[in-house]
């Protein structure tokens, strides 16, 4: 063979070697698509797990949450000063009874009987609201019920209630107290203390915290037999007077002294009324879709958002019947038992004048637990199918969220149970 085919046969095999054939082209791009169908999976298969795992955080965080902040608000319910159990007769604690009557001699705008005596039963109502929102009994009963008109309709958009969830209104005495000085207490370093008709002494000047008392702001003033709401004003020397009038002729405080440790409080600062429910508002990315949450309004102020996802929201109420049986009861149930069923009326002070009988709603009074059961979802999308529950309130059979009954998109969500039993303390003692 010549030199010059030599050279020509080693540039044709060079050239060839320089490429690919259709077969092994092929064979590269099969092998690509079978990686990146891997990656793909892979990747969405991490990013559905990672957003299963950010629902239930947020499920656990939220469950926690509610639970916290609605115990900090039941436990106070039925506090008095001193007079968180009955001093008159131990039949009566026997009987259920932990808590006397407050007499008021001012005008309440809080839902509370405005002037003369006040039940106790009034501390704690509570709605049974079924699948049309409706409640029994209604969420504007009065008293007891919601004063400020903040707790929406029932409905299916953005600022409504949502249908088959409770209400609950409950009113507590925060514990922010000064004490009452009497004539005997001279050595104090004060001026002399004094005990009137229309005027009293405490430890510190009024107009300061705790108290921070102003002109005609209610004050609670008691002791261990006498609790009584009055319009006050601060004096000179750590004094506060209260007016004595044709329209309270008996607000007398004379008995207010140190040695019955009588105490002070703000009621116009420091009683407060909350009310919880769940609502609705917008979702953020979908204007057609609403989110659920559970919302708490307190003295007539705004609403305020606690946590998203709670789609229901079921309370019953341990009770204490007057022949001593106990039982857990809704609302309706609570609000409609007997008036023969409930323990005998608080007695009181007969410089108070007035009684009380028993008649609708007195089982309130008697209230020593609340058991909240309530329904959390993840807010958002977290599954690819609608995920199966168990909603205790509505039995132990696992349920899908075709339809749920608030009437919106169930989506695609994870959903969890949450349920605890809160002990009224004021009421166990």
């Amino acid at each position: 063979m010549s030199t010059e085919n030599k050279m020509y046969k080693h540039t044709s095999i060079k050239c060839r070697s320089l490429g690919f054939s259709l077969i092994e082209l092929m064979i590269a791009i099969v092998i690509g698509v079978i990686m990146l169908s891997a990656l793909v999976s892979l990747f969405s298969n991490f990013s559905g797990m990672n957003r299963a795992q950010n629902g239930l955080a947020r499920l656990q965080e939220n469950g926690r949450y509610v639970f916290l902040r609605i115990k900090k608000d039941t436990e106070h319910v039925g506090y008095q000063p001193c007079s968180t159990i009955s001093m008159d007769s131990p039949v009566r604690i026997d009987q259920g009874f932990a808590t006397r009557a407050l007499v008021s001699f001012t005008t309440l705008t809080n839902g509370l009987p405005t002037i003369g005596v006040i039940d106790t039963q009034y501390m704690i109502q509570g709605h049974e609201c079924g699948d049309t929102g409706n409640c029994t009994p209604t969420i504007g009963i009065s008293p007891g019920g919601d004063p400020y008109d903040r707790i929406p309709e029932p409905g299916t958009v953005a600022g409504s209630r949502a249908n088959k969830t409770d209400v609950l209104t409950i009113r507590y005495l925060a514990a922010n107290a000064v004490s009452v000085l009497s004539s005997s207490d001279a050595s104090i370093g004060n001026a002399i203390a004094i005990s009137t008709d229309s005027s009293f002494m405490i430890n510190q000047d009024p107009r300061l915290p705790p108290l921070s008392l102003q002109d005609g702001d209610n004050i609670l003033i008691a002791n261990c037999l006498n609790a009584m709401i009055v319009s006050a004003r601060p004096q000179a020397g750590n004094n506060i007077s209260v007016p004595i009038g044709a329209v309270n002729p008996t607000a007398s405080v004379k008995w207010a002294s140190r040695e019955s440790l009588t105490t002070v409080y703000n009621f116009s600062k420091r009683f407060f009324t909350v009310s919880y429910y769940v609502g609705f508002k917008e979702h953020p990315n979908d204007s057609s879709k609403v989110i659920s949450s559970l919302y708490r309004t307190e003295n007539g102020n705004d609403p305020q958002e606690l946590a998203e996802g709670v789609e229901r929201f079921d309370l019953t109420y341990g009770v204490n019947f007057a022949d001593g049986r106990v039982a857990y009861l809704k609302a309706d149930e609570v609000q409609n038992t007997a008036a023969s069923e409930c323990i005998i009326e608080p007695l009181i002070p007969s410089a108070f004048g007035g009684e009380l009988t028993n008649g609708a709603g007195c089982l309130w009074r008697s209230v020593f637990a609340i058991k909240v059961n309530f329904l959390l979802n993840t807010v958002y999308n977290s599954s690819g199918d609608s995920e199966a529950f168990i909603y205790s309130p509505d039995g132990l059979t696992e349920q899908l969220p075709d339809s749920i009954p608030s009437g919106v998109d169930p989506g695609h969500m994870y959903r969890k149970e949450f349920t605890e039993t809160i002990s009224l303390q004021s009421n166990n003692l």
